[in-house]
């Protein structure tokens, strides 16, 4: 065994001695309303970190309503009729005015008539009534609740397969924490919601339209997939987002967001037995609901390489995907070695050939997207240095992959991608925020949180053979997908 390989081993057992194994720490509870839970001790220090995870993200929309799931995660800060309101009483009349007038203000969005004299009359009234409304509730109460109460790192997150959020507190705020949250899930309100609509509107400008990197991943997406909703992106289409609805976001709350499809999990210095009681009192008396059904769509098989070129007046780029099977399967953790030995550090064969050896990138990157609860990808993106093509590029990369496929891996490659993996769940696993995310995401998305600790021991049964396999049968011009950016005919050279 390599001598680095040794000593991370030796640091590891030394490690697993001086406490308990984490799968001995990991306590399950399952709530009669269907909601799982996760409680892991760990008593090192006073505090916990808590996680609720809800499977709905953008894969979970429909067209024409694009970014509804990213939408209501900033609205899920915007509290409760508890939290936040100055007077409740007087709020929900005005709620319901400026719901109307916005909904009917989008409705004419839809049709393309929200600059006709009925347009601007219903802007006009919405804004007037958002001015009133503002006056009427506290939007930072939240932050400030956990802020006063010692919390730190509170935050949110949405991508195509699940909402998240979370945040850290002292052991002696579970129960507030508990009570929050529940609350939170029980019955937000939508305040803000033409704002936040708005706030969104600009980040989907920032963060695709005005971005080439951006602009490029939306087009892989689109070009990669024909059916399945990982084709249009979490931030939503612009003509969706002008035209969502107060009641649309009402309605796609009510249907996921209930406790049969959620995650709870809590780590730090709590116990399972402390911790029932407050369970049931909270998130216990959510109403026993079904899980909504995952997406339903049937995905064509991939016959023939797809091009597309994106233009737009930034520097070339490239960004290449093959599609490939998610996890749990096998064939996906196969995909893990061949990310780290394509991108690894200095050493990934990838990284070797097209930044070093024949210095035709400045940098690049391979990782999967853009979820893993449906069929995904494996992704390849490359900026090259100035005055290389980007069909020079594409064939460095296609030849990479080609020796993959024919000669396969070295026994010393396959063992630093088991080192890095090693290495990668003990530096997630340090911390009570890496532990509780990623025993969390694994229970809601694969369905069992032993996933995080079974995937270093299924890779270190992975070789040479299996990795030329997989290879041979995915990195093929018929399941592959490429995306050039370039600008438009009289741009900056």
């Amino acid at each position: 065994m390599p001598l680095r390989a040794w000593g991370l081993c030796s640091l590891l057992a030394t490690a697993a001695f001086a406490q308990p194994r984490l799968e001995d720490r990991v306590k399950e509870l399952r709530l009669a309303n269907g909601m799982r839970w996760l409680v892991v001790e760990r008593p090192e220090a006073p505090i916990f970190t808590g996680f609720i995870r809800v499977r709905v993200g953008g894969a979970d929309e429909s067209p024409g309503a694009t970014g509804l799931a990213h939408l209501f995660e900033h609205m899920a800060f915007k509290g409760t009729p508890m939290l936040g309101a100055k007077d409740w009483a007087a709020e929900q009349p005005l709620m319901l005015e400026l719901q109307q007038a916005g909904d009917a203000l989008a409705r004419l969005q839809r049709q393309g008539q929200a600059n006709t004299d009925e347009g601007k009359k219903l802007a006009a009234e919405v804004a007037a009534l958002q001015k009133r409304h503002d006056a009427l509730f506290d939007e930072n109460a939240l932050a400030r609740l956990y802020q006063v109460n010692g919390g730190v790192g509170l935050n949110a997150t949405t991508d195509k397969d699940m909402t998240s959020y979370f945040v850290s507190l002292p052991k002696n705020r579970l129960e507030l924490w508990l009570t929050v949250e529940a609350q939170r899930f029980a019955a937000p309100v939508l305040r803000d919601f033409y704002t936040e609509r708005a706030v969104v509107q600009e980040e989907r400008l920032r963060s695709i339209e005005t971005n080439p990197a951006g602009a490029l991943y939306e087009e892989l997406m689109q070009l990669a997939f024909v059916s399945s909703p990982y084709r249009w992106p979490t931030v939503g289409y612009a003509p969706d987002l002008a035209a969502m609805t107060w009641s649309g976001a009402q309605a796609f709350f009510d249907q996921h967001y209930v406790a049969s499809n959620a995650v709870g999990c809590v780590v730090g210095d709590v116990s399972l037995e402390a911790m029932r009681p407050l369970l049931e009192r909270t998130f216990g008396q959510l109403p026993l609901v079904p899980r909504p059904p995952d997406p339903v769509f049937s995905e064509p098989p991939a016959r023939a390489q797809r091009r597309s070129t994106v233009t737009f007046d930034a520097a070339p780029r490239l960004m290449m995907a093959f599609r490939k099977p998610g996890p749990p399967s096998r064939e996906d953790l196969v995909f893990d070695v061949i990310t780290v030995l394509l991108e690894e550090g200095n050493t990934g064969r990838l990284q070797q050939r097209l930044v070093f050896k024949d210095r035709l990138a400045q940098d690049l990157f391979v990782g999967g997207g853009p979820g893993i609860r449906l069929g995904n990808l494996i992704i390849i993106g490359v900026t090259p240095l100035a005055g290389v093509k980007l069909e020079q590029i594409e064939a460095a990369i296609w030849d990479e992959l080609g020796k993959l496929a024919t000669q396969g891996p070295t026994d010393l490659e396959l063992q630093k991608v088991r080192n890095r993996v090693t290495a990668d769940l003990a530096r997630r696993l340090e911390s009570n925020v890496g532990v509780a995310a990623a025993l969390s995401r694994a229970q809601l998305l694969i369905g069992d949180w032993r996933y995080v600790l079974e995937r270093p021991k299924v890779i270190e049964q992975i070789d040479a053979a299996e990795v030329k396999a997989v290879a041979k049968r995915f990195f093929v011009k018929e399941n592959s997908v490429s995306v050039s950016l370039a600008r438009p005919v009289g741009g900056a050279p």
